[in-house]
């Protein structure tokens, strides 16, 4: 316990790691968390019919997000420097990956709506736009609070934030109110002066 420091960017790596198992996504029939993402990504089934090549290439990326985290907080409470070409990636990469990804999906929540079908469908395609859900709808506190820390990270990597340690664990020595005396043992004399 004493090797682990809480600094921002430990806390912050901690959070990518565990906030990656909770839900990013939620939709009303279905919710996802990174990993759900990730596995879905890897295996579609069932949206093999809405997603194609870059969007499963994304979407597998989103494990990116906890190794980062994992390989922050491997170097940092171990010390050991075998990872250490990759540390300033594994600061930046979680940032630009959520920033990418939301930024991605506030266009492919937008209604498609094909130029020169009239006025009536243009009057209604104008009444979709209204009720389709926008990307603040759809995404959940857990992408929010991972975005929270990835930019950290990436600010703490570019030293627009100096990292600090926000707590220092320190062990309590237990010292006995009333210490057990050896009577089998001679008095030892006080020292005169």
């Amino acid at each position: 316990m004493s090797k682990i420091k809480f600094t921002g960017t430990n806390i912050a790596a901690a959070i990518l790691v565990l906030f990656y198992f909770f839900p990013w996504v939620s939709m009303t029939p279905l919710s996802m968390s990174g990993a759900s993402i990730t596995s879905n990504g890897v295996s579609p089934g069932l949206f093999a019919y809405f997603i194609h090549g870059g969007q499963r290439f994304f979407m597998i990326l989103a494990i990116l997000v906890p190794a980062c985290g994992a390989l922050i907080l491997y170097q940092n409470i171990s010390g050991d420097k075998k990872f250490s070409r990759y540390f300033k990636l594994a600061h930046i990469i979680p940032a630009a990956y959520f920033i990418i990804g939301i930024i991605g999906l506030y266009f492919k929540m937008k209604p498609d709506i094909p130029a020169g079908m009239g006025g009536m469908y243009n009057d209604m395609s104008s009444h979709l736009r209204d009720m389709s859900p926008g990307v603040t709808d759809v995404l959940t506190f857990g992408v929010y609070i991972s975005l929270i820390a990835a930019i950290y990270l990436a600010l703490v990597s570019f030293g627009k934030i100096k990292d600090k340690e926000y707590y220092k664990y320190s062990p309590v020595a237990d010292k006995p109110e009333n210490p057990v005396v050896n009577k089998d043992l001679p008095p030892t004399p006080d020292p005169q002066p």
